[in-house]
């Protein structure tokens, strides 16, 4: 640990040394077959060190109510599992199989050895190994890499998973060639073999196989005509079948996700039309997120009668394509409206890096731009307003901004004379907050109001609905049943992911909220601190965030918040929303456990409890204050 501790902080100076150190390292660990310096690994380490994961300490979430149980992967899998299962009888390990998020699905191997192993660091069905979650190891990773991953023994980047030794592979769908999952074989450090990663690459062949044997006749002939039209074609080319969408490269990489959700429902329209009006073919004008209008092609795959699926594709500009073709990002010329401009990576005055969080920003800018009514869906306090408000300030500057609160069912006249009002706007934004909450009555006026947008578009204000799902949270305040909310009313849904799910956006928030509420201050947080805020699970999201780091900066103006400045919560994992006694449990255990520098004995007498006790309420509550000797 302490080698690699330092290598991670730069005490080599040079490359050669960095590989010399890692193979004294990795040589002297019993059971690892490759002894030579690995450079993937070492990418690894890295990634896990920025994106906080405690080296010492093993906090694997636990994710379950959001897997596909019934998936294809799993389906297809059991068989190919049953006979590893077997073939693995006599041997000390077991095979586990996890989906594209890293979630385990299953996991097989009788060895009570590796059983008790598996169940110690919590490898298994519903708990998460993504690397930045766990750091290092042969699930995460494997998915990272996009390839065969072996990691033995201290290689991983927790040390409780250091006793393991595991090689993972991931598998991709075979026409699609999106990665599925990955298929892991982890057996005690002492008993690794390189003839594991030969185990799970056949393992990975044979579901892929039966991947490819579950689609249907209809689903394989509309995924050959799609295939044959990207030969013939350098354009965006979509796939839309009742039961499948894909896109080729180009699509990806030349149109904004507005435009391939655009071009996707003008074939799935064509699909679904009805027998004696469908076409074989149709064209469309089709406006891109950038500006330009260009022409959509829809071709049904079969006969009309009888369609098994449509193709859609667009003509690029020239310039744009040569540009996308040369990997350099178009610039257009100066725009005499910012709804021209090239797109941001992610708009001014927001904060976080994530893939998810950046993608609902690029979705709801492309919906500001062409003024298309829009659902953004997400648990309270992730940000909804803040990506609706920095979408309206980047596209229309000049424009009002009128925020309208749905949730007062008392005031519903006066709700829908201020939403009327509002919508005679010709160029502005109007929010609807708590449309989870709108009466009925709001919700038909709205949809009447709309057709008239729907069938103008690129007129009046752009119109956006906040609605709040039930999260880990407090549940939100109690209302009349929520109205349907088809896409006839809002053809446009951006969902914004909670901070749990991308702690990576953490280390860029707590900057921008201590700034916040600094006062002027400078007000900063050491490391330890933002590895506690890291691995909290922010049930509150974002506002739960400053909400902590606003208590903890509170009179300061110059300081490093330490881990003991934080609220007592942001140290416990407790997967339970405490009552007040316990809550109030918690924060005095936590407490004592700061004054006692970790000390479980010392907090122990402070709180007048036995020490078995102690230990007892910090299992129950997760409670994860470092001892003196980690800080």
């Amino acid at each position: 640990m302490r080698a690699r501790e330092r290598m991670l902080s730069g005490a080599r100076d040079t490359a050669a040394a960095r590989g010399a150190q890692r193979r004294t390292t990795v040589a002297a660990a019993p059971g690892v077959p490759h002894p030579q310096a690995r450079d993937r690994i070492l990418s690894s380490w890295e990634r896990s060190r920025r994106h906080a994961v405690d080296a010492e300490r093993l906090h694997v979430p636990y994710l379950e109510q959001h897997i596909d149980w019934d998936g294809r992967l799993l389906a297809a899998a059991a068989p190919v599992l049953d006979r590893v299962e077997e073939l693995l009888a006599d041997c000390t390990a077991g095979v586990v199989l996890a989906d594209a998020a890293a979630r385990v699905l299953t996991r097989r191997g009788g060895d009570p050895a590796v059983v008790r192993l598996m169940d110690r660091v919590h490898l298994a069905p519903g708990f998460s190994y993504a690397e930045e979650a766990v750091g290092t190891n042969g699930i995460g990773t494997a998915l990272a890499e996009r390839r065969l991953c072996t990691v033995f023994g201290p290689e991983h980047f927790a040390e409780p998973l250091q006793r393991a030794a595991c090689a993972g592979i991931p598998v991709r769908n075979p026409l699609t060639g999106r990665q599925e999952g990955v298929v892991n074989l982890t057996c005690l450090r002492q008993d690794a073999s390189p003839l594991m990663a030969a185990v799970v690459r056949q393992a990975a062949a044979d579901i892929e196989e039966r991947l490819l044997d579950r689609y249907s006749g209809r689903e394989r002939a509309a995924l050959d005509a799609f295939l044959a039209a990207g030969r013939r074609t350098s354009g965006p080319v979509v796939l839309v079948t009742p039961t499948l969408r894909t896109a080729n490269a180009d699509a990806v990489s030349l149109l904004e996700p507005q435009d391939l959700r655009q071009l996707g429902a003008l074939a799935a329209d064509l699909l679904a039309a009805p027998p004696h009006n469908r076409r074989q073919r149709v064209e469309a004008s089709l406006r891109l997120a950038s500006g330009p209008d260009v022409r959509a092609r829809c071709t049904l795959i079969g006969p009309p009668d009888r369609p098994i699926g449509c193709l859609a594709g667009v003509t690029m500009p020239e310039a744009r394509t040569a540009t996308a073709a040369q990997g350099r990002t178009p610039a257009p010329p100066a725009p005499a409206h910012r709804s021209l401009a090239a797109l941001p990576a992610l708009l001014p005055g927001l904060a976080g890096g994530s893939p998810s969080w950046r993608s609902a920003s690029r979705d709801v800018t492309s919906a500001c731009r062409q003024r298309l009514p829009t659902r953004v869906v997400g648990e309270a306090g992730v940000g909804k307003l803040a990506l609706v408000r920095a979408a309206h300030h980047w596209v229309r500057p000049g424009s009002a901004l009128r925020v309208l609160d749905l949730a007062t069912g008392r005031r519903t006249p006066h709700v829908l004379a201020r939403t009327e009002e509002a919508l005679r706007d010709e160029d502005g934004t109007v929010v609807l907050q708590h449309l989870e909450l709108a009466g009925r009555e709001l919700m038909h006026r709205l949809e009447a109001l709309l057709a008239g947008a729907r069938r103008n578009r690129g007129a009046g204000p752009w119109v956006v609905g906040l609605y709040t799902v039930a999260g880990p949270g407090p549940a939100p305040p109690s209302g009349p049943v929520p109205p349907a909310l088809d896409s006839a009313v809002f053809p446009c849904t951006v969902a914004v992911a909670p901070l749990r799910y991308r702690p990576e956006d953490i280390r860029d928030l707590v900057p921008a909220l201590l700034a916040r509420h600094g006062r002027g201050g400078t007000v900063c947080c050491t490391p330890a601190a933002l590895q506690v805020l890291t691995r909290f699970d922010w049930p509150g999201n974002v506002r739960h965030l400053s909400r902590v780091l606003q208590q903890a900066a509170r009179g300061r103006r110059q300081a490093d918040l330490q881990p003991h400045d934080l609220a007592p919560e942001c140290h416990s994992s407790c997967r339970r929303t405490l009552t007040p006694w316990e809550a109030a449990e918690r924060d005095a255990i936590v407490r004592a456990l700061h004054d006692t520098a970790g000390n479980r004995e010392a907090a122990a007498r402070q709180l007048g409890i036995s020490r078995a006790t102690v230990y007892r309420k910090i299992r129950l509550y997760g409670v994860t204050v470092a001892p003196a000797r980690a800080r």
